[in-house]
This record gives structure tokens, C-alpha cells and sequence, in this order.
């Protein structure tokens, strides 16, 4: 029996203090006034959440930090850096994906988050060749997050051609597929050879750019999470308009893939029409503010933040900080609406803080397959200890203090299913993990 007892507890139901949180088995068992147990980890000063989770990861990126942040074209955008992207995913090998992966990983941790939607298209060797293992890649990513002791969604990417009516690249032929049913048996593969819980799949058709109506037609079979990329760049729009007449989102929608349990990814530049679609289908949104500002993308417009459910990636990881993700959904949407406390619920004095917590943590959860319950009973024990001990947060009220202030420096202890993987703010593994990525960095 493992039983906490911190400063406060954020629950569905709000802030509560006095309360301890007992753990049995890696589960959640009670949230209660008094310890019905002896208390085995006082935690003063902190404040007890669900675990952050990073909902949209492409871990190799990690490769390239801060190597892209001088122009190296007379006119830098997404697709310059695109380039620069596939250059990197080039030169990668099983041995330098996975280590590059872990890396990624474990920075998540640190920061506090305890699942992570991977949004995997490394598939074949540069030239496209098939490993002996086809899945072989998937295999190391996924054995990165259990080296680290996160849990991961591992939302294996559909990528068929470069374009409408244009082939593959050679800089992208390793992310691509023969047809709808290699993909589907890969996930069927790597479900069977998937028993520990910490591991769960999806599907990602990467974007309308790289899929025809046929492909996302078949894919459409898959019963699980889905994720695309839809509407990140305006280009993305006229493409979808001159080859189907319609939206992205749309031509998703008439494949049979926007549902329940599906996440467009960035929807940064929607059309008419898309944000009813995505309601009706109690879709959701993945937002991922620091990637989109550090490509020049744009916002997601507020009528999209106000009325769709969001959860928060750090996508390419220009930088991980769930928290600076989560204040950036209201801190963009200010400067988009020339107003403060945009997102704010009615009535709520912690309701702006309460929400973007949720896109941070449990509406991360859900849009990868769990139940985003939260901290209660019988939610799996992925919990993270957030220390308001600082300067910084003196007489900050707490929900606000973590939502607007805190740094991934602010975390103290993460559990995943119960069990300690940053202790301190310290993970055991970090230094071997750290030195393992040194030779990929760059």
C-alpha cells in the first residue's frame, strides 16, 4: 500500500486539501479526508496531479533542437524546415532511433508526463528497404519508453505518396507503405506482441497530403485512437480543395475516419464548416503551440479553442513544457481576441486554471484511448508531485501557480502505475540515457 499525502490534491472535482491519495497494485484505490493506512510519502508542499501526457510526439525530432534556428533559405517556413527534418531522418539507424527516442522520453519525464502519443512514420531503412523485422523501428521506440518507464500510444502513421498525384520523395521513402493493408497488419503484429498495459496503438493517416480517398477509405477498418495531421498549413487546404473539393477534415470525415476517438492534429487553419463536423463527431483537437509558433504556422482560431475539446502535444520538441503548452492556449488566444481570460468557464474562479490543467493531463489521456479519469478511484496511479515550494510561487494560489507559472524544474516525483520514475526531480537512468543520444544529436 502506497499512500501520499500532499499539500493539495487536483481531482475532477477540484482542488482538495487534507486528503491522501492510497495506492494498491498500481491503481488508485481511494482520495480521502484520512489516511485508513500509515502515510508512506508526506509530500509537503506539492500538489498531486494525473500524470501529464504528451498527446502528438515525433521523438527522433529531438535530433535537430535548436539546429534549425538560423535561416538557412531566403525564406524560412515549414517546408524549408521539412527539409532540414527529413535530413535528420535519414541518417538515423534502429540504434540511433531508439536512442534519440529515449532521450525524448526521458525529458518528458522529467517534466512530468506519463503517457505520450507517438506519432510513429520511421518505418524501412533510407532507401525504403524493409527490415528483416518490418516493425523493427516501432519495436525501438517503444522499447525507449519502457527504458524510461513511461507509458506510450504508439499511433502508427499511413504515408502512401508526396503529394496529390506526386510519388514519394527519396528523402521520405522510409515512411512509406505498399498499400492500406500493410499498415493494418502492422498494427495487428505489434498488438500481439504488445502484453505489457503500459503499451497501447492507433492509427495515424498521416495527412490527406499523403493519403488518396482509397487509402483513408480502408483504413478506416481500424477500431481504435485515430490521429491526423489536418489543416496545419494553408497549402495543405488548396491541395485537399483542387483534388476533392473539399477539406481536409472533410475528406477524412467522408472516409469514415472522423468519429469518436478522433484527434486532429493542429487544425491550425480550418474551414468553413470543419469545426461543427469535428463537434458532431466528438472529435478533439491536439494542440501543439510551441511547434506551431516555431514553424510559423499560425493559432488555432479561439471560436476552435472555445467550443472543441483540446489536449497538447510538443510535437517536433522544440521544447517539452506541458505547462508552457497548456498557458499558451490561453495566452495565444488573448493576443488572437485582444481580451484576457478567454477560455475562462463561467462562474469558475479556478476555471481557466482547472481547464487548461484538463487539456494537459486527462483530455491527453482520452484522445489516446484511456478514460482520462483523473485522480480517483480506480484510475491507474500515473501521478505527478509539482513543488509550490519556490519563490516563484509564493501566494500564488496553487492551481494557478502550476497553470501559469510552473516549469518542468517544478516537478518532484513522477509514479507510473504506482512506481517512481523521477524522484526528486532526478531519474535513475538519466546519464546513461543522456550519453546513449550524444553520437544522433545534431
Amino acid at each position: 500500500m502506497l499512500v501520499l499525502e500532499p499539500d493539495g490534491v487536483w481531482t475532477p472535482q477540484g482542488l482538495k486539501t487534507g486528503h491522501v491519495v492510497e495506492i494498491e497494485d498500481g491503481w488508485i484505490i481511494g482520495v480521502v479526508p484520512a489516511p485508513r493506512h500509515p502515510v508512506s510519502h508526506p509530500l509537503p508542499g506539492r500538489i498531486l496531479l494525473p500524470g501529464l501526457v504528451n498527446a502528438h510526439s515525433h521523438a527522433f525530432q529531438r535530433a535537430f533542437r535548436g539546429h534549425v534556428q538560423w535561416r538557412s533559405a531566403e525564406h524560412d517556413d515549414f517546408w524549408s524546415w521539412r527539409d532540414a527534418m527529413y535530413a535528420v531522418a535519414s541518417r538515423l539507424d534502429p540504434e540511433g532511433v531508439e536512442a534519440v527516442s529515449a532521450l525524448a522520453f526521458l525529458e518528458m519525464a522529467e517534466a512530468g508526463v506519463t503517457r505520450v502519443g507517438e506519432f510513429h512514420y520511421l518505418h524501412h531503412q533510407p532507401d525504403g528497404t524493409r527490415y528483416a523485422d518490418p516493425d523493427e523501428l516501432a519495436r525501438r521506440v517503444i522499447a525507449a519508453a519502457m527504458s524510461v518507464g513511461i507509458r506510450i500510444a504508439l499511433l502508427r502513421v499511413a504515408y502512401a505518396r508526396g503529394g496529390p498525384g506526386v510519388p514519394l520523395r527519396p528523402d521520405q521513402a522510409r515512411f512509406g507503405d505498399a498499400d492500406p493493408d500493410d499498415v493494418l497488419a502492422a498494427l495487428q503484429r505489434l498488438d500481439g506482441a504488445t502484453a505489457d498495459p503500459r503499451i497501447t496503438l492507433g492509427l495515424a493517416p498521416h495527412s490527406v497530403r499523403a493519403l488518396d480517398a482509397d487509402w483513408l477509405r480502408a483504413l478506416s477498418a481500424f477500431d481504435g485512437p485515430v490521429h491526423a495531421h489536418v489543416s496545419e498549413q494553408p497549402a495543405e487546404n488548396e491541395a485537399a480543395i483542387a483534388e476533392h473539393g473539399a477539406s481536409p477534415l472533410a475528406v477524412l470525415a467522408d472516409a469514415g475516419l472522423v468519429r469518436g476517438g478522433f484527434t486532429a492534429v493542429h487544425l491550425t487553419w480550418p474551414l468553413a464548416g470543419d469545426l461543427e463536423l469535428l463537434q458532431a463527431a466528438a472529435g478533439s483537437v491536439c494542440v501543439c503551440p510551441s511547434t506551431e509558433l516555431d514553424l510559423g504556422d499560425g493559432f488555432l482560431p479561439v471560436e476552435a479553442r472555445l467550443r472543441l475539446p483540446l489536449c497538447l502535444g510538443s510535437d517536433s520538441h522544440a521544447r517539452i513544457d506541458l505547462f508552457a503548452e497548456a498557458r499558451d492556449l490561453e495566452l495565444h488566444a488573448r493576443g488572437l481576441a485582444g481580451r484576457r481570460n478567454v477560455l475562462t468557464p463561467p462562474g469558475q474562479r479556478h476555471g481557466l486554471a482547472h481547464r487548461l490543467l484538463q487539456a494537459a493531463t486527462v483530455a491527453g489521456d482520452r484522445a489516446l484511448g484511456g478514460a482520462g479519469q483523473g485522480i480517483a478511484a480506480g484510475a491507474p496511479a500515473d501521478l505527478v508531485a509539482v513543488d509550490l515550494r519556490r519563490t516563484a510561487a509564493w501566494g500564488v494560489p496553487p492551481l494557478e501557480a502550476i497553470a501559469f507559472t510552473a516549469t518542468p524544474e517544478w516537478v518532484d516525483t513522477v509514479w507510473v502505475a504506482g512506481e517512481p520514475i523521477v524522484s526528486g526531480g532526478y531519474h535513475p537512468k538519466a546519464e546513461a540515457i543522456r550519453a546513449r543520444a550524444r553520437p544522433w544529436l545534431g
